[in-house]
């Protein structure tokens, strides 16, 4: 037999609440719920109650104010499992992730009990399932039961003192003493919602006398061959000698090349791990989409004995290097920011991921594509799994490899600028849990390029818990970078623009060599916000917007060149200045190549309906901001450098025409035309090195009566190969408030 897996997922489940009890307690009270209620798994009490009508669509107005009760209730999810096991052969349930403290019931057995949200939880129920059928039960502690800080005199001292001072955040907000979703505690771009529930996904695993719960597959690479390893974690119910099999495909519609491989195993009785090392002749390596194919392989482990399967597992796998490189003329001390993939430098054109729901058990396979193929074709080849979010289901990683996106992953560490994670041993062993099962999970993705300790906040006020994750990263996996922090020495949150009001211009001034954060906020188009604001909350803007994440005094300062008078164009302003902005970053930092050797936007998404960073609003549609990006990401850009002021009648426009070229190929005699109002200004012919930033010209024009829009395009062969275009009747006045660049400022420094 080869393994049987058994999804058990779906609507076979039932739930219902219950009242709190202490997490401490032993009591199993399932018989306290008055109604069992239908249930989907993966996913979330919210989403249940809302399929159900039982609460109100916590996404339209205010509504999440009225389901904010689920909180106060424990919950219990069940369902019937029956199956009939033949001799010899061994069950094993299954969590992928259960949200948040928990424990698991087969019948009225207590299996285990779990604090996290990201672990796997595998118990076997091997001898424990009734012949006329079981039932697994899974009871959540209610949100209000999540652990709080607990502080020292000192803590609390500062804590005090902190509050005190205007416009400043928590010193040691209570969700720091979770390892939870940390944007469901309420974000600036997302509600509060503590979600709970089975969030990933379930099933019932079926082998013989050997289980294998876990591999791992790792190699070296050169030139012809690549020696791989497979660490192979094994359960054996007794002391024998087995055969591991492994058998190595090429994934793809033209691939055929397949190999096998055999070994000889002693096992001991309980749980080991083995290697098993064999050479890969002639490798195809995962490339980044724009640097090349993202070839990938299909591993299957057998183990047998004396002919007889007694358990497989499969999984996908690419062949890749990955490093970290200096960044050239940057100062000592700035750090490695330089991306190296399969030995080539590799300029990052990323943006921030966030959870794509509030509610994330109810993502579907399909709610990933639509967003990774929408990144895509955008040209970004990184995501950045911000540390506010989640570790995301395994659909998302195996999209990510096929696509050759590369992924950074962070950890679920969040914003704490004035304060530091909890210290106490239970806590870090909480990390060390959480974070061994979320490495393990994820390490065989090629896509996976950095893992990085969390977002914002002090690397020194926190050393003991970032050197634990590196430790813990570097014995799971150790084939990829570890970044402490974001941002971290070298790299930069840029928020001057927008959080300190500074003008757009400023953009030009950063001299970072990696920028991992920047962005400004637009309203999602007239369509979207009328399915989520009541018509009285529409125009003009009030309490609503501010319900859904608009921060009002910001979009007006950047709005008010346009003077919009109606909805319809604060949404086409908003949008416009969102794209304006990212356009000046963007060209100013892909210029600097690889002075600063990645840009990555926030935020591409959004998790609920909101008036946000986000360039495709919560429900797929995109803002200008994403079709402009669709110019500035390409690997082949156009780019004028000029100079940032209100252009009127009769001024000499003068420009710095560059070209930069992100392939590993040469773009040779292309034509580049500029064009302003359809007439042509500028007209050449270039040849474009591989990995390159370059100056190919210099353009002036007169300005005309009409301001108009400036194209430029570059041609190979007669087919367009970049494009890009400038609005130069838009200009962001030099607006400074010395408090909002002093708040900002001093954000970066707390961080450090």
């Amino acid at each position: 037999m080869t393994r049987t897996a058994v999804d058990l997922g779906g609507d076979d489940w039932r739930f219902g609440c219950v009242s709190p009890k202490p997490l401490d307690s032993r009591l199993d009270d399932r018989a306290e719920v008055d109604e069992w209620l239908p249930a989907h798994v993966p996913g979330n009490v919210r989403s249940d109650l809302l399929a159900l009508g039982r609460i109100k669509d916590p996404f339209y107005g205010a509504n999440n104010e009225d389901s904010q009760w689920v909180d106060n209730f424990d919950w219990w999810y069940a369902r019937p499992l029956s199956v009939d096991l033949e001799e010899g052969e061994r069950a094993f349930l299954s969590f992928e992730g259960v949200d948040y403290i928990s424990a698991v019931y087969l019948d009225h057995l207590e299996l285990g009990r779990h604090e996290g949200m990201f672990s796997q939880q595998v118990y076997e129920i091997t001898g424990l399932i009734r012949p006329d059928g079981s039932q697994v039960a899974v009871r959540i502690w209610g949100s209000n039961s999540l652990p709080r800080r607990q502080l020292s005199w000192w803590e609390k001292l500062w804590s005090c003192l902190v509050t005190a001072i205007p416009r400043t955040p928590e010193a040691f907000p209570d969700r720091t003493a979770t390892l939870k979703c940390q944007m469901g505690f309420g974000w600036d771009f997302a509600p509060r919602m503590r979600t709970m529930g089975l969030w990933d996904e379930a099933s019932l695993i079926i082998a013989r006398s050997v289980f294998v719960s876990d591999i791992f597959i790792a190699a070296r690479i050169d030139h012809s061959e690549a020696q791989i390893t497979v660490q192979a974690t094994l359960d054996s119910d007794r002391a024998q000698s087995i055969a591991a099999e492994i058998e190595v495909t090429e994934s793809g519609p033209q691939r055929s090349r397949n190999w096998r491989w055999k070994f000889d195993l002693a096992l001991e009785a309980g749980r080991q791990t083995r290697e098993l090392e064999f050479t890969l002749p002639e490798p195809r390596l995962w490339h980044p989409w724009d640097r090349g194919a993202p070839d990938m392989y299909h591993l299957r482990l057998r183990i047998l004995r004396a002919g007889q399967v007694l358990d497989s597992l499969c999984d996908s796998f690419g062949l890749r290097t990955v490093k970290m490189a200096p960044n050239p003329q940057t100062p000592p001390g700035n750090g490695d920011w330089t991306l190296v993939v399969n030995g080539a430098r590799e300029f990052v054109r990323g943006a921030n991921w966030v959870p794509i729901d509030a509610l994330p058990g109810r993502v579907r396979p399909e709610d990933y594509a639509t967003l990774v193929n929408m990144a895509k074709k955008a040209g970004i080849n990184l995501l950045r799994i911000w540390g506010g979010g989640l570790r995301e289901k395994r659909a998302f990683y195996d999209l990510c490899d096929t696509k050759g996106i590369m992924v950074w992953q962070e950890f679920p560490l969040s914003y704490l600028p004035l304060g530091h994670f909890p210290r106490q041993a239970t806590f870090l062993g909480l990390v060390t849990r959480e974070a061994t099962s979320i490495v393990r999970q994820l390490r065989n993705h090629p896509s996976l390029i950095v893992w990085c300790g969390g977002n914002e906040f002090s690397y020194r006020r926190n050393r003991r818990l970032v050197d634990r994750l590196e430790a813990i990263v570097l014995k799971e996996d150790g084939t990829r970078p570890f970044r402490k922090t974001s941002p971290g020495q070298g790299d930069k949150h840029n928020w001057l623009v927008w959080h300190g009001k500074a003008p757009i211009l400023d953009y030009r001034k950063d001299p970072s060599p990696f920028v991992s954060e920047f962005g400004l906020q637009s309203i999602p188009q007239v369509s979207s916000l009328s399915r989520f604001l009541p018509d009285k909350d529409l125009y003009p803007p009030r309490e609503g917007w501010q319900y859904h994440c608009a921060q009002l005094e910001k979009l007006e300062r950047y709005v008010r060149p346009f003077c919009p008078n109606s909805l319809q164009e604060c949404v086409e302003t908003s949008q416009k200045v969102q794209a304006y902005g990212l356009q000046v970053a963007i060209e100013h930092f892909r210029r600097r190549k690889y002075r600063t050797s990645g840009t990555i936007i926030w935020q591409l998404n959004d998790p609920w309906p909101a008036i946000s960073w986000s360039l495709i609003d919560y429900y797929r549609q995109p803002k200008l901001a994403y079709v402009k990006l669709e110019a500035l990401y390409s690997p082949v850009l156009i780019s004028l450098e000029y100079p940032l002021r209100e252009y009127r009648a009769g001024d000499l426009f003068g420009a710095r025409v560059w070209v930069i070229n992100d392939l590993l190929t040469p773009c040779e005699d292309c034509l580049l035309e500029i064009h302003v109002n359809g007439e042509n200004i500028f007209s050449r012919t270039v040849s474009l090195p591989p990995d390159s930033s370059q100056v190919v010209g210099q353009v002036e024009h007169r300005i005309g009566e009409q301001k108009g829009k400036l194209t430029a395009a570059l041609w190979q062969d007669g087919q367009p190969i970049s494009s890009n275009e400038y609005d130069l009747r838009y200009h962001d006045p030099r607006e400074t408030r010395l408090l909002d660049i002093l708040y900002s400022k001093l954000g970066e420094w707390v961080m450090e």
